[in-house]
């Protein structure tokens, strides 16, 4: 790796950008060509295994009925899985979930005004930065600044970017 070196003149800071576009555009080649090799591989593993994933579907939709006959049998009714060819094989009790008839919102409505379901609501209040920040220009800002609210200037940061360059596409080289 050639030495890198404060430039002292506009000429070498023109030849430290030219070598960062170029470095900046053989990296966004492979990265482009990372992107081609996860998505070629993707598509190949998917189309390798579409057939044994219909297969194994397939089975399953028929076990599921004969496990349905003959599963309380086979644990004695004391489990709800076994061990038998080399799967384990049963039923799980689902996650029991809430029901709503109706429109949501009219049930928070109702619930609002009675005085025992405030356990059953969730009321968030939050900051809304955005508003907040224009506040602190507006007539209410010093108000604000009394509950120690106040405006912080965007530091000037310093960046490069490489310039796309017309005839190329997404940065690679031809």
């Amino acid at each position: 790796m050639e030495p890198i070196r404060e430039p002292r003149s506009t000429e070498q800071a023109t030849a430290l950008l030219e070598r960062y576009s170029n470095l900046d555009a053989q990296i966004a080649e492979i990265e482009a060509d990372r992107t081609d090799s996860i998505a070629s591989i993707n598509a190949n593993c998917d189309r390798a295994a579409n057939a044994l994933i219909e297969q194994r579907d397939a089975i399953a939709a028929k076990l599921e009925p004969w496990w349905a006959k003959n599963g309380e049998k086979l644990t004695e009714g004391k489990r709800k899985s076994i061990e038998l060819g080399g799967c384990e094989v049963g039923s799980v009790a689902g996650r029991p979930t809430l029901s709503i008839m109706g429109d949501e919102k009219d049930v928070v409505a109702v619930l609002s005004g009675l005085r025992w379901a405030k356990p059953f609501l969730r009321i968030k209040a939050s900051l809304d930065r955005v508003a907040l920040l224009k506040g602190t220009d507006g007539k209410h800002s010093v108000a604000l600044a009394e509950l120690g609210i106040g405006r912080d200037e965007g530091k000037e940061r310093f960046y490069v970017k490489r310039v796309e360059q017309g005839g190329t596409l997404a940065g690679r080289s031809c």
